[in-house]
């Protein structure tokens, strides 16, 4: 299972409270067609994130290899990769494979061919997608790495049902909300969707400076 490297404070942040804060913006806080647009203002900003990584989205996967495995399927959407490690038996890491971008990689790929591979890249990217080696690992490369840590960033997903919570940390809700307000006051209280959208710049500014600031001490 994919295993995500932060935890939301507060864990929960409710997706029907949020739509009806935005609604409450133009002052219609109980009206569906408004909350429905709600929704997609929230989507609009979901979008907005999914332009770039951000280190709070950076998950991990095990993958247990297989002789003669090329592919191995993803559990969260791939946005960008971080690290693969090669580990032994006793899950410490000893090596890693390098990553190369799809076009690069096509060129790479050895489709009958088996042995120990160097190279990974990740297709289908805009759904779960699958990593795939340059070539099939052969017993002996599995004996000696039976697994593989994958680090990559996901991409952050829609929100799901009205019930449900927003997948982000606490401090992209504030920008999320902003947008929102936005495209909903575009529709409904024009004068005030420039405000809503001057909030949403300040608050993404905010995030990227803390994100920036996170990657000052990343590690390699």
């Amino acid at each position: 299972m994919s295993e995500s490297t932060w935890a939301p404070s507060p864990y929960a942040e409710q997706l029907q409270a949020i739509q009806k804060a935005i609604a409450g913006y133009v002052l219609m806080p109980a009206d569906d067609e408004v909350l429905d647009c709600a929704l997609q203002g929230i989507k609009r900003g979901v979008d907005r994130l999914n332009t770039r990584t951000w280190n709070w989205n950076l998950v991990y996967q095990t993958i247990t290899f297989v002789a003669g495995t090329q592919e191995y399927a993803l559990d969260a959407q791939f946005k960008q990769p971080r690290n693969f490690s090669l580990r032994d038996s006793g899950a410490v890491d000893r090596d890693r494979l390098s990553y190369l971008p799809w076009g690069t990689f096509l060129k790479e790929v050895q489709y009958d061919s088996s042995g120990s591979p160097s190279y990974y890249s990740a297709s289908n990217p805009n759904l779960y997608g699958v990593v795939r080696l340059e070539l099939s690992p052969d017993s002996s490369f599995v004996t000696k790495y039976p697994t593989g840590r994958l680090w990559y960033y996901k991409r952050v997903p829609y929100p799901g049902s009205t019930g449900g919570s927003l997948n982000v940390p606490s401090e992209a809700v504030m920008f999320l909300q902003a947008v929102a307000e936005g495209y909903a006051a575009d529709r409904y209280a024009p004068e005030k969707a420039n405000t809503a959208y001057g909030r949403a710049e300040k608050f993404l500014h905010e995030l990227i400076v803390d994100d920036c600031h996170g990657q000052q001490t990343d590690w390699e």
